[in-house]
């Protein structure tokens, strides 16, 4: 029973939560209350058989109610009633106060929410904040928070999503809440997929020309981000269906079979790799996978079919495997530090993808752009070494856009930027031009990277500080023509562009107290890239 998955429809939304996640008509039966029946007598194996039989897509109306149906217990009115006391007491004390759940500074976390809107993010953060205050035992579980964003998309009540989290939380083989435990599942999978798919093992070893298992593990042990980062929501979906009546099992299999049809997309795929170190053949085939889950080639059902008919997949054995790797990986987990993310950990989406900086990057980037800015991930626009050093093919990507994140890496290695707080169509508005070439806001700001702390320098508009009086302080925030771009003048220029995109000038600006943001002042461009940011109304 399969639909089109990428059909959108025109009926309500689900929840206030979510910007477009839609209740729309569908020939798939509902099948909630055989599924309730089957549960409540106890017939596990019948209610495991509905849901992987039935391919309900996003918009079915059973998506308001059966992950809910799946984790109600005795225990539920309980749950409800704990996090309803807790969350009024979060908002005593809090009073609007911006807090970040320690899940947004852990390495390898899932931070997907699926684009929830503002009000769907704040219910997000709260929650997570509260299932951390009230389990502390929970040291690290990448997977809380995109169920939470998906908890919160199909359904308005928040003390309902913390129900379930809870009642994964207290059901043994759902939830897994250690570094050890997640250090351990990549060669769980991998033992399983050598044991039940071995022609992809086999591919595996080839592909990296050794048969070292410590290291062909390195190429999958981002699988958690396939599932719930790269799959596109519809087998999303269908996995967390499946993870509820099933749990991580159901996880497992779902790992496996990106590894089956990786190997079926690649199987004769070695020239590329001529002439590459290990570590190159390793972050290949990791973007190998990437693109796999990206640009899945088999519908849902085909998906679901594909993990079900694993043969001989025994939870004995999963627990046999994980609780051996932890035992060996032990010692090397525990004496490790717990990696903390050195970034102010404010905003509530997936950070932009970037080849001039990394994640850690972009999150600080985002986290200094305005609140209502930080819950939608900016979109590459434009992209020198793709679209050309052309400034007619970089206006014709660039004037349409809302707001702007620039990245410049110089022939020299120095990497700066801005975050433009206006369109830069309006360089057209001869009218205002002819008052001032200067435009844009106070939520504008320049950066440099800081080679030594591999973070971002941050100088935003010296108005904002709380001694000075922001009508006395210089505004030149952004100026442009067609030949031609500058952030931050007043003095000099803080960034200045020219000679169609290959050359530029940097200088200590006013505008933000900003030194020059590369050593040699003027510089060569090696790459340029654009990113639009847009609010999430």
């Amino acid at each position: 029973m399969t639909e089109n998955a990428g059909s959108s429809p025109e009926g309500p939304l689900f929840t206030e939560n979510t910007r477009d996640t839609r209740i729309g008509e569908s020939s798939v039966p509902n099948l909630l209350q055989e599924i309730v029946d089957n549960k409540r007598l106890n017939r596990y194996e019948k209610v495991k058989k509905i849901i992987r039989r039935t391919d309900w897509p996003v918009c079915h109306e059973i998506r308001a109610n059966l992950w809910k149906e799946l984790c109600n217990t005795k225990d539920w009115s309980g749950s409800k009633r704990l996090y309803s006391d807790e969350a009024i007491e979060y908002d005593r004390i809090n009073q609007g106060k911006k807090q970040s759940p320690q899940i947004l500074a852990d390495e390898g976390g899932v931070l997907s929410n699926f684009d929830l809107k503002e009000v769907g993010s704040v219910k997000l953060i709260r929650l997570l904040l509260i299932i951390e205050r009230l389990r502390p035992e929970i040291v690290y579980a990448p997977s809380i928070y995109p169920l939470c964003s998906l908890l919160l998309h199909f359904n308005d009540d928040d003390g309902d999503c913390f129900a379930c989290i809870n009642y994964l939380l207290n059901t043994k083989g759902y939830l897994m809440t250690a570094p050890v435990q997640w250090a351990a599942s990549s060669h769980t999978i991998l033992a399983l997929v050598k044991k039940h798919k071995s022609a992809a093992y086999v591919l595996l070893k080839r592909r990296l020309g050794t048969t070292d298992d410590s290291v062909l593990v390195k190429c999958i042990e981002d699988w958690l981000l396939w599932l719930f980062q790269y799959l596109p929501l519809p087998y999303i979906c269908r996995i967390v269906d499946c993870y509820f009546a099933e749990g991580h099992k159901f996880l497992i299999r779902s790992a496996i079979s990106i590894v089956y049809i990786w190997s079926k997309v690649h199987k004769r795929g070695m020239e590329d790799f001529r002439g590459k170190s290990l570590q190159e053949k390793i972050d290949s085939i990791k973007k190998e996978f990437q693109d796999v889950a990206t640009n899945i080639s088999v519908s849902t059902s085909t998906f679901i079919a594909t993990a079900v008919k694993i043969r001989n997949l025994q939870s004995a054995t999963i627990a046999k495997l994980q609780a051996q790797f932890e035992d060996e990986l032990r010692d090397e987990v525990t004496s490790r530090p717990r990696q903390i993310k050195k970034v102010r950990r404010t905003i509530f989406c997936e950070a932009f993808k970037s080849c001039l900086v990394d994640n850690d990057s972009a999150v600080e980037l985002m986290s200094y752009m305005p609140p209502r800015l930080q819950l939608v991930t900016p979109t590459l626009a434009y992209q020198l070494s793709q679209d050309g050093t052309s400034f007619y093919n970089f206006w014709s990507k660039v004037d349409p856009l809302d707001q702007t994140i620039i990245i410049i890496k110089s022939t020299c290695g120095a990497i700066f930027g801005a975050y433009c707080s206006s369109t830069w169509s309006e360089r057209h508005d001869r009218k205002e031009r002819t008052r001032s070439k200067y435009w844009g806001t106070g939520e504008s700001y320049v950066f440099r990277m800081n080679k030594e702390m591999e973070l971002p320098e941050i100088y935003t508009w010296v108005g904002n500080s709380p001694d000075v009086s922001s009508d006395k302080c210089p505004q030149y925030f952004m100026s442009a023509t067609d030949k031609s771009f500058v952030i931050g003048s007043g003095g000099r220029d803080a960034i200045r562009i020219d000679e169609e995109l290959t050359h530029g000038i940097t200088g200590p600006s006013s505008t933000f107290n900003s030194p020059q943001l590369c050593e040699d002042g003027a510089f060569d461009i090696y790459e340029l890239e654009v990113f639009h940011v847009t609010s999430s109304d």
